[in-house]
């Protein structure tokens, strides 16, 4: 796609785009202030229930929202974000630009987000909260980490902030790559998808905002918006493992955007080094990775059919090339062919293992 233009080759039309759910409290300074830099906005009343609607419709008759929509019911952050997207496109968008009602992302960044969007238009621009905030919750914390492991196992891509909301989407991302979460997670799931897609995935830092206890309004439930996390991630991961055929979408090649791709994976074990949050990704990642390597070494039988199967989930899981090789080992030592060898292969994943120099893993850009 070519850098700073659309598919069709013209300049992006950016929204920002703002769901809302009983955020009243804030509400009416979230959308002045994404107003202030000339964006379009355009507001998602996810049919909330403490008169949001009402400071919307207000807001709506002064200008400073240009197009607003209540949802019959309440459908979720995903649904809200759906909505908004086919709203915007309609509306004869190319890129929306979301932001949270909640005060925690902080609008006077959106010039940046469209100034990116517009040096790289085919990009999915992702917000991390980098350097870390003291009041973050240790709860969210590590399921922010654990978020970015997971899609480093799906996906071979490395992100430092896959729950971040503050993002710039093309339109043409979420109108043709579909999610199955129906909340949070479809979020944090679309990433996974747009980099199987073929997707550039960029990032911009932005501050960690966390209001006091008192005053913070959030609508994330434990329970509920972790278990469905944790199931949505197992799916991917199935996903990733079994055969799946790249589709094209638009100008991007199956073939290239597919298997090149997930093959350059399979080389690297990614960077072993580094404090930002994208190296520590792809370290958590690889120590999972050799762990389950030496566990698969000792437990499954050696045969052909055990390197075979090694072989494929390694490939399919972005496993990278040392883990591989330690989980491989006795299936390796059982053949023939492999007599007076085997020194090469441990010599290989070794120098893969403390390196990483073959290929550097998908990642991140900062532009």
């Amino acid at each position: 796609m070519a850098t700073g233009k659309t598919p069709s080759g013209a300049e992006p039309v950016i929204a920002v785009l703002v769901p809302t759910y009983d955020n009243r409290s804030t509400l009416d300074a979230v959308l002045r202030g994404a107003a202030a830099h000339g964006l379009p906005v355009v507001a998602i009343d996810d049919a909330s229930t403490d008169g949001g609607d009402a400071v919307l419709a207000e807001l709506e008759a002064e200008g400073v929202v240009h197009r607003r929509l209540r949802l019959p019911r309440n459908l979720g952050k995903a649904g809200a974000l759906r909505a908004g997207f086919e709203l915007c496109r309609q509306a004869g968008f190319t890129h929306a630009i979301t932001c949270d009602s909640d005060a925690q992302h902080d609008t006077d960044l959106i010039p940046i987000f469209a100034e990116a969007t517009r040096t790289d238009a085919g990009a999915y621009l992702l917000g991390c909260r980098f350097p870390l905030h003291p009041d973050q919750p240790r709860r969210n914390l590590l399921g922010r980490i654990l978020s970015n492991v997971a899609i480093r196992a799906h996906s071979g891509v490395t992100v430092g902030d896959a729950a971040c909301g503050f993002r710039c989407w093309p339109l043409e991302l979420p109108a043709t790559v579909r999610g199955l979460s129906g909340r949070y997670a479809w979020e944090e799931e679309m990433i996974t998808r747009a980099a199987w897609a073929g997707w550039p995935i960029t990032s911009i830092d932005v501050p960690a905002i966390y209001h006091p206890p008192s005053t913070r309004v959030s609508h994330y439930r434990f329970r509920r918006d972790w278990s469905e996390g944790i199931g949505i991630y197992l799916l991917l991961l199935l996903e990733a493992v079994l055969p799946r055929f790249s589709r094209s979408s638009g100008g991007r090649r199956p073939f290239r955007d597919g298997f090149l791709r997930r093959f350059d994976r399979l080389l690297s074990p990614g960077p072993l080094r580094g404090r930002r949050l994208e190296a520590a990704t792809a370290r958590w990642f690889q120590v999972i990775a050799l762990a389950i390597g030496g566990l698969t070494a000792v437990i499954a039988p050696p045969s052909i059919v055990t390197l075979a199967a090694i072989a494929w989930i390694g490939w399919r899981w972005h496993a990278g090339f040392a883990a591989m090789v330690i989980a491989a080992t006795p299936s390796l030592l059982e053949l023939e062919a492999f007599d007076g060898k085997m020194e090469w292969f441990i010599l290989v994943a070794v120098a893969c293992l403390l390196s990483g120099v073959i290929r550097k893993p998908a990642s991140t850009r900062q532009p």
